[in-house]
């Protein structure tokens, strides 16, 4: 496993997420601002159309998550579980900021 390189952090916009290629895999990337930095496959599990960026960030059972543009399931953003049905998981990633570079650890 490596650390990739996506962008510069300022160029995140802040409580929404965007999608990346990350070593082959699509990756949604969620800058929540003062509640940090989340990464998790950007593959929709219930459907297998790459759209989890385009969710809406919410808090549910008190965990950060994303809502599935389609069918609305909820993903955690830490853990990737979906809470409406917990055998649905979006693979999280590894992500951190150093001197200014978002980096996110590639699965290879």
């Amino acid at each position: 496993m490596s650390w990739i390189n996506v962008c510069e952090e300022t160029n995140l916009p802040i409580g929404t997420g965007v999608a990346a290629w990350v070593a082959g895999k699509a990756v949604a990337i969620f800058n929540l601002g003062k509640d940090g930095l989340y990464a998790i496959d950007n593959v929709d599990p219930a459907t297998g159309v790459s759209l989890l960026a385009r969710g809406l960030i919410c808090e549910m059972d008190g965990d950060l998550c994303v809502a599935s543009p389609l069918y609305k399931q909820h993903y955690r953003l830490t853990t990737g579980v979906c809470i409406e049905d917990s055998s649905l998981i979006a693979s999280p990633f590894d992500i951190k900021t150093e001197q200014g570079q978002v980096l996110v650890l590639a699965k290879i």
